[in-house]
């Protein structure tokens, strides 16, 4: 099949699927066969088992319950403080159609199951370049080593083992193109249509960079069809195109109007990327002709290409090839990875992540089938050039290969390059027979797949960049989602409502009480409720992350847990010093390592009335311990319109403690010091400030907190061609603790946001040490505005009656349930139902079973205003945009019949 005598004459057939089908198959066995027995998985470390197989596996258990008749749950209180279904999969899973082929396994094979579905998307992608190069009547053997090179590419392999759903838009873009050229062409919108509904609700964010590159393939190819002389043409072929772009997407407005809605409201970066958006670094251009060849990316600008692409780039620019859709492609495209601002552009006006390259590989691909049907053409001073450029790399890689200690990985696609050349050079000058040149022809072919198979292990292998280290031990998944708190959950009670925490300590535990169904606050998504975040930067949480805004037990602010209804926390034995003062240890396993379960008595109930209440501006003036003290007592409301309570008139107060800093670490240097600001110079790492706290006796039995205010940083001696890492590390240490905190690269672009403060919980003191550290990790100049240190005093009797006090002002509940609460309460005067759900949308409620208008409490809750007497409520939840999405789609559905049929009237005219 692979091997035949009119390999580069017949077109392309479904022998030609059959052979790419079988090629691929066994290259997946030789090379990851020795992967897997290696032990590594598809499973990265990071988003790979917290986020990817995480979702997949509890969404194909979600659709599973759907077919027993269970019902699609569209709220889900073990999703952090609970969240939107279709939000929060969204992203992932829901809008991927090779994840439902998953219900179809049982759950003792889900990992097995992930991983072959991975598989499956990668043969995929290979078929959906095959159907577009049909188009343009590519050979049987020029369309296999497209194939190869596309579904092996860089972007493919590296995505594999890190997000698999990346995969997805190398399926779906030649299959765009491919509608669009047949609107182009005067034929059937219907693929087009049907493709952009497939894209759009397999994932938004992609979505968009599509959009982007079909457009810019449509311009181009009707120029190359029609130029651009006739307006009537244009407008003709813009507007079918627009129609059928518009189906599509009211096709996909069942899950796309609501995953936009969900973005629009979502907790991410307000700012622009904090990076010059008109030129790159030094590092980034010579990164790009570096990773060509080899396995590596930069900025997410694809590398790993095959060396085969090299010969191809230059057969189209010496022989005027350019004008094809691929050289002019390649040249947009090579523009846009000059100057950031495209990177930004394509990437949503965000941080310039050129995730768009994954086209570039795709036009690499056909450009390359063109050369290898018509390198007849090849004269001698092309053949001249790609050795210049061979010997240009190879010395490059040669320099690489002894700097780096990593020989095989640079020497084996420059050694199968040469032999491409000498195959090319011995065909060029002899005069050889058809059969030889079928023969050179199918060699050319094999040594491209061979290139792709060994940029793969290059990737994954210790020889090369050694990938498979950082990825979960296969089949071992499962049992780390259920071993995560050592089975102490199992003492947890049942039919109670409380929310479990975790303690600083615990990083580790980002999604995994979705496995567990529990209710926690801990979360680690896309996609995140944009109020949650709002509440976690005003009260200025240590922990915070754009994406992860209440996590790592909130710095463990005894506090703050009992306003979220934290009333058990689960960690290991070696994190009980974290425990906030008041949780109490009511369980400890006896294996290794030991895991404890603790219990307060002082945690808020999940929704109860105030009061008073006080407004968002005024809250916001206050420090964060004063915050926390105003929210044990009133409601912070956005407006007092129509709100029936009086405002807080008494603001907690809390006592700063004198202090001294001493500089006299000689791994640092006091560069200026003016009043309370500071100046410091950290020379070697780990460098630190000791601060002695003035009569630290009084302060025993409280809780201390130290607020870093007007941080800046700039590191010192960065090489002029690389870019400045604005990244550092800051630990404090008190009494035998150690918290340590990130402010993150400024070219980290999706977690990256400035910290100007810090405010950061030391813990309780029974004997009030009088020292504590602040080290710094990284060497540069750290410049702190003003440090203040807070004591609080802990009574452990008044948080539990402050905590009965509430529970006598709680609603009774009497149904809990993921998409409904139902209960009671009964009050003397008017105050406002404080709850800790999360504000969306999409949640409702009646009162006495009178639909009332709730409002935004607490920042980033639902309130509701009370009346006096006896309130039966009921919240109900229902994403706000589903069922305007259902009604789109239908009507989508049906244009696209309306569509068809005047189509094929005019067909049959």
């Amino acid at each position: 099949m692979f091997i035949d005598k009119e390999f580069l004459n017949k077109p392309i057939t479904k022998q030609t699927f059959m052979t790419y089908s079988l090629v691929f198959c066994l290259t997946c066995l030789v090379v990851y066969s020795v992967y897997f027995l290696s032990g590594g998985s598809f499973i990265w470390q990071s988003d790979g088992f917290t986020q990817h197989f995480q979702l997949f596996d509890e969404y194909v258990n979600i659709i599973q319950g759907v077919l027993r008749g269970n019902g699609f749950p569209q709220w889900d209180w073990s999703i952090g403080a609970g969240a939107d279904t279709i939000t929060a999969y969204g992203y992932y899973a829901i809008g991927d159609p090779f994840v439902y082929l998953g219900v179809l396994f049982p759950e003792s094979l889900r990992e097995f199951s992930f991983h072959l579905l991975i598989f499956v998307r990668m043969w995929c992608v290979g078929l959906s370049y095959l159907t577009f190069v049909r188009k343009f009547k590519a050979s049987h053997g020029a369309g296999l080593m497209g194939a190869f090179m596309y579904t092996f590419s860089f972007f493919v392999i590296y995505n594999a083992k890190r997000h698999p759903f990346f995969i997805l838009p190398l399926i779906w873009y030649p299959l765009l193109c491919l509608g669009v050229e047949k609107i182009l062409r005067k034929e059937s919108g219907l693929l087009f249509s049907v493709m952009v509904a497939i894209s759009a609700i397999a994932n938004f964010y992609f979505f968009y960079k599509l959009t982007v590159l079909f457009f810019i393939y449509g311009i181009v190819r009707y120029g190359m069809l029609y130029k651009f002389g006739n307006v009537k043409q244009l407008a003709i072929s813009f507007g079918r195109c627009l129609v059928h772009y518009i189906i599509g997407v009211l096709l996909s407005a069942v899950i796309f109007l609501p995953m936009i809605d969900g973005f629009l409201n979502a907790s991410r970066g307000t700012d622009g990327p904090a990076i010059n958006l008109l030129v790159y670094h030094l590092s980034y251009y010579t990164a790009l002709i570096h990773n060509l060849f080899v396995p590596e990316s930069y900025l997410w600008t694809v590398g790993g290409l095959s060396i085969f692409a090299l010969f191809s780039v230059i057969f189209l620019w010496k022989t005027k090839q350019e004008k094809t859709v691929s050289g002019t492609m390649l040249l947009i495209l090579g523009l846009f990875l000059m100057f950031p601002f495209f990177g930004s552009f394509m990437n949503g006006m965000s941080g310039p992540y050129n995730r768009f390259s994954f086209a570039i590989p795709f036009f690499l691909s056909f450009a390359s089938g063109q050369f290898l049907e018509e390198r007849n053409t090849l004269q001698v001073k092309e053949l001249q050039l790609i050795k210049y450029g061979l010997i240009v790399f190879s010395l490059i890689y040669a320099i690489s290969a002894f700097t780096h200690n990593m020989y095989l990985y640079y020497v084996i696609p420059m050694a199968l390059g040469w032999l491409m050349w000498f195959l090319l050079a011995y065909e060029s000058k002899t005069d050889l027979k058809a059969e030889t040149i079928n023969w050179i022809s199918v060699a050319l072919v094999s040594l491209v797949l061979l290139n792709m198979a060994t940029n793969a292990m290059s990737l994954y292998f210790p020889y090369g960049r050694h990938s498979i280290a950082d990825t979960i031990e296969l089949n071992t998944s499962m049992d780390r989602y259920e071993n995560l708190f050592g089975g102490m959950q199992g003492f947890l009670p049942e039919e109670e409502v409380y929310r479990v925490g975790v303690t600083s300590q615990d990083n580790h535990t980002r999604n995994q009480f979705i496995y567990h169904d529990l209710m926690g606050l801990s979360t680690y998504l896309s996609i995140t409720n944009g109020y949650l975040a709002e509440f976690a930067e005003e009260m200025e949480l240590a922990s915070y992350q754009i994406i992860q805004p209440l996590r790592n037990g909130m710095d463990d602010r005894r506090i703050a847990n009992h306003l979220l209804n934290i009333e058990y926390i689960l960690t290991e034995e070696v994190n009980e010093a974290y425990l906030p003062q008041g949780y109490e240890v009511i369980h400890r396993s006896t294996e290794d390592p030991a895991f404890i379960v603790s219990q307060t008595e002082a945690s808020f109930p999940f929704a109860y009335a105030e009061d008073s209440m006080i407004l968002r501006d005024d809250f916001s003036d206050l420090n964060p311990i004063e915050k926390e003290g105003v929210l044990t007592q009133a409601v912070v409301l956005e407006t007092s319109e129509g709100i029936q309570v009086e405002s807080i008139e008494n603001i907690p107060q809390v006592e700063t403690v004198a202090h001294q800093i001493d500089y006299s670490d000689l791994a640092l240097q006091l560069v200026e010091e003016h009043t309370e600001e500071h100046t410091i110079e950290v020379k070697e790492s780990g460098a630190r400030l000791s601060v002695s706290l003035e009569n630290a006796n009084e302060f025993a039995g409280h809780e201390l907190f130290i607020h870093l205010e007007g941080l800046n940083y700039e590191p010192v001696d960065t090489p002029f061609y690389m870019p400045t890492d604005t990244s550092y590390n800051i630990r404090f240490m008190y009494e035998g603790r150690s918290k340590k905190f990130r402010q993150s690269d400024k070219y980290s672009f999706s977690t990256y946001f400035h910290r100007e403060n810090m405010f950061v919980n030391l813990g309780h003191t029974d004997t009030g040490t009088d020292e504590l550290f602040i080290q710094f990790q990284d060497t540069g100049h750290y410049q702190i505005d003003k440090v203040t240190v807070y004591a609080l005093p802990v009574d452990e009797l008044t948080d539990r009656e402050l905590a009965d006090e509430k529970r006598a002002n709680a609603l009774d509940i009497s149904v809990f349930e993921n998409e409904r609460i139902e209960g009671t309460i009964q009050r003397e005067d008017p105050g406002i139902l404080v709850t800790t759900i999360p504000y969306e949308k999409g949640w409702t409620v009646a009162v006495n079973g009178e639909e009332r208008e709730l409002v935004q409490a607490n920042i980033g809750f639902i309130g509701l205003p009370l009346d006096s007497g006896s309130s039966e409520i009921i919240f109900s939840y229902k994403n706000p945009y589903l069922k305007t999405g259902s009604i789109l789609s239908l009507l989508g559905l049906l244009l696209l019949g309306v569509v068809q049929v005047i189509s094929k009237k005019r067909s049959n005219h």
